[in-house]
């Protein structure tokens, strides 16, 4: 699958009020979370600060998941 450039966009879009989405110097792409949160609270409600994967996506998917989890809070 061919990734566009306005694949990111529309992530970055999305997500931009808590995430900074990138592409990976070696290929692939990460988000970082704008605020960090405490390893305690990320273990015990599944949450990450980070996440890097392969392809738009797989980054589509994580974001959704994590939002869904903070949204349960």
């Amino acid at each position: 699958m061919t990734e566009t450039p306005g694949e990111i966009a529309i992530l970055i879009a999305r997500y931009d009020r808590n995430w900074l989405i990138s592409e990976a110097a070696g290929g692939g792409y990460y988000a970082v979370r704008r605020h960090s949160l405490s390893e305690g609270f990320l273990g015990r409600n599944d949450l990450s600060n980070m996440i890097c994967v392969p392809t738009l996506g797989e980054m589509a998917r994580r974001l959704a998941a994590e939002r869904k989890r903070e949204n349960r809070l």
